[in-house]
């Protein structure tokens, strides 16, 4: 059986971009529970970081539509509202930050509430994602016949809201480790671990046909963050802000199975519509460049953290 490179390539690039934007998610609800207490922690992470994320989901876009042309038109048939609404979010998610970063404030307009309609908007992109996302897996709510969705379906299945459920409180659940708050370390295991179950369940729910013992991997994991945020010697490496995005990196990545060689609930083989010919070779072509320059980004951001705690 051949290895299809180019999914397993760009499903890569994928993991990484969905780790960097859960990272924003995980901010986001600390900065609308507890603003005074958590601003300075999660400000000196997000604001370095949001345009690098930014960058990470135009490539994985662009990279996208050379490793499959073949579903993206499709795919715009069937969510276009949903398309819409992530782009109007996506747009109030940039302004509001760039807002509060630099612009004056005075009044009632003040750096507190540009951050929280930052957070507010970055949450509810997470929202219309998950929908998407559990549409891809399971197949939820879309009719391949006329290239549409129904929402009705979607609310009605309880696999959808199961996904949606479950990765916001496993999210919930790493917020505290990734941002070291050390004042909700009892709640970290807890919702982390419910998380999983939920979302596990959600998983069977949605595709049953695609549902292997290769789960144990992304389980595994992910349970380890919260474990090893609790032994105090090794909870310096766990808050370590790289190392955590390189091994949610890998955790997402594991996940795969989800969508292949199957997706849309185990109708449709990747290998389909994944791209051949000339286009191959001109994909990893644009794919090895971006990687260089978003190796760069990153080197960069990195960078530009050490000097942040060197002067702090």
């Amino acid at each position: 059986m051949s290895i299809n490179y180019i999914f397993y390539f760009d499903f890569a690039v994928f993991a990484v971009f969905v780790t960097l934007f859960i990272t924003e998610v995980m901010g986001s609800v600390m900065i609308l529970i507890g603003w005074d207490k958590y601003r300075r922690g999660v400000l000196d992470y997000i604001i370095p970081v949001w345009e690098v994320t930014g960058t990470f989901a135009a490539f994985w876009v662009v990279a996208s539509d050379f490793a499959f042309p073949k579903i993206l038109i499709p795919l715009a048939d069937i969510f276009p509202w949903m398309i819409m609404l992530f782009l109007i979010l996506f747009v109030a998610r940039n302004s509001t930050i760039v807002f509060a970063e630099f612009i004056m404030k005075k009044g009632w307009l003040d750096e507190r509430k540009l951050f929280s309609g930052y957070a507010l908007s970055t949450l509810l992109i997470a929202v219309v994602v998950l929908i998407v996302l559990s549409g891809i897996i399971g197949g939820t709510g879309i009719n391949l016949s006329n290239l549409s969705f129904n929402m009705g379906a979607w609310v009605s299945s309880a696999g959808g809201w199961l996904f949606l459920i479950g990765v916001v409180i496993i999210a919930l659940g790493l917020a505290p480790v990734f941002y070291n708050v050390s004042d909700m370390k009892k709640l970290t295991l807890p919702f982390t671990a419910l998380g999983i179950a939920i979302s596990t369940l959600a998983f069977y729910t949605l595709s049953p046909g695609s549902f292997s013992a290769l789960v144990i991997i992304p389980i595994v994991m992910t349970i380890l963050v919260p474990l090893l945020f609790l032994i105090q010697p090794l909870r310096k490496f766990v808050t370590n802000k790289l190392f955590f995005i390189g091994w949610a990196s890998i955790d997402i990545f594991t996940m795969n199975f989800m969508v292949y060689p199957n997706a849309f609930g185990n109708k449709l083989p990747v290998d389909a519509f994944t791209t051949t010919g000339p286009l191959t070779g001109m994909y990893f072509v644009i794919s090895l460049l971006g990687v260089v320059i978003l190796g760069i980004l990153v080197s960069l951001y990195a960078y530009a953290v050490r000097r942040r705690s060197m002067i702090a």
